[in-house]
């Protein structure tokens, strides 16, 4: 198993575009088209209220309405991307890893929008300075979190911000613990690491960025890992290699491999939620500023 993540880490690039290209279509039939999670007031709270108030939420931490330049990391499909160039009159960037996220991010078309394949591991070799930085949902790819957060601040201009929504692991967990419950739906998901929120927060000190807020989200979130364990089951249900071979991406042959990746996100989905209800998964949210 070490191996396997060791491969995760060091082919970083390909392992992303072949799990967006297998399962980018299945997430948007079962999940949403966003592939982050909302956060709850009440139990009584629909789905779309719920998204439309995180997302403005995001918005005002940003501080972006008038005209700034924002750029947002792993935009995935995106519909956030485009939400933020509907409410700010400056520019938004939306980069990507996957060809086949992008593929469907740009449906979205405005005057201040536009998208870019880019790794974020080479995001500070953009010829670009921004005002504001989003990562949602992704840092948990990242081959080396700590050296991401650092070139992450070097595109940020000074009093600029970074809007990060992270998936932690609790601090001081045993290896066992990680073994039996983690490990298996990062094999799932293709993730090499999970860091905890310390680790983020000595790595964001060494980049110069100053910590505003910083709130574990997990009782405000915890209707999402139920609704996907819910999906999950809908979606074995539904389940026929002839509907996965439909979701695979066609601009990068996958074949048998690609079936393979959508099976594996249905255990995923039962081994999140019970990372979550474990407590072991922490859902993060980080907002920063460049000193």
């Amino acid at each position: 198993m070490k191996e396997e993540f060791e491969w995760f880490r060091d082919h970083h690039v390909e392992n992303m575009e072949r799990m967006f290209a297998a399962v980018s279509d299945l997430y948007a039939e079962y999940w949403n088209d966003f592939f982050h999670f909302a956060t709850f007031e009440d139990e009584a709270e629909d789905w779309s209220t719920a998204f439309e108030r995180t997302h403005r939420r995001y918005l005002d931490a940003l501080q972006i309405r008038n005209g700034s330049t924002v750029v947002e990391l792993a935009c995935g499909r995106g519909g956030f991307a485009d939400f933020l160039a509907a409410n700010s009159a400056g520019e938004v960037l939306g980069i990507d890893i996957s060809r086949s996220q992008l593929s469907h991010a740009r449906r979205h078309k405005r005057s201040n929008l536009r998208f870019l394949h880019h790794d974020i591991m080479r995001v500070d070799e953009l010829q670009e300075r921004f005002d504001a930085v989003v990562l949602m949902d992704a840092d948990c790819y990242l081959p080396d979190k700590g050296a991401a957060v650092e070139r992450i601040a070097r595109v940020m201009k000074p009093g600029g911000r970074l809007l990060l929504i992270a998936w932690c692991k609790r601090e001081g967990l045993a290896g066992l613990q990680e073994e039996l419950v983690l490990h298996p739906f990062m094999r799932y998901w293709g993730i090499p690491s999970l860091a905890t929120p310390a680790y983020y927060r000595q790595h964001f000190a060494k980049a110069g960025l100053r910590l505003i807020e910083e709130v574990d989200l997990n009782n405000k979130t915890r209707r999402n890992w139920d609704f996907g364990y819910d999906r999950a089951i809908a979606g074995i249900r539904d389940f026929s290699l002839a509907k996965a071979a439909q979701l695979l991406w066609k601009g990068l042959p996958l074949g048998a491999d690609g079936i393979r990746l959508i099976k594996e996100q249905f255990p995923a989905a039962l081994y999140i939620k019970a990372g979550f209800d474990a407590g072991f998964l922490r859902y993060t949210y980080f907002l920063l500023e460049k000193k």
